[in-house]
């Protein structure tokens, strides 16, 4: 079974957000970093999704946006942020803005639509 990428260093929303995606049925591969999460971005490990926060401690969320956009085609990826402001077009990619803050049993609905969607 693939998995969910979450791209988040916030402890709080992670944890929440893990717990909502588990309560729909799906296993969560938990990233705090840019760097970590490019490592399983590179891997073999089948992803179904992609949840990435924009403000990571070492590098912009966009750069791993960027990342799975070209190693990931068809894989959802779905950008978090609480910051306004214009979102970077990426070639190639359909990322889906969902701001924060966010309902995380919401958000888990939607990434279920959007793998629904993709399959």
């Amino acid at each position: 079974m693939s998995s969910v990428l979450l791209v988040e260093d916030e402890f709080i929303i992670r944890t929440l957000l893990v717990d909502a995606l588990a309560d729909v049925g799906l296993d969560c591969i938990e990233a705090l970093t840019g760097q970590a999460a490019l490592e399983v971005v590179t891997s073999e490990v089948p992803l179904a999704a992609i949840i990435v926060d924009i403000g990571l401690p070492d590098m912009s969320g966009e750069k791993v946006i960027e990342a799975a956009a070209r190693l990931r085609p068809g894989t959802p990826v779905i950008r978090c942020s609480g910051r306004a402001g214009p979102v970077q077009e990426i070639p190639g990619a359909t990322v889906h803005v969902y701001p924060k803050p966010y309902d995380a049993s919401e958000l888990a609905k939607f990434v279920v639509s959007l793998m629904a969607a993709s399959a």
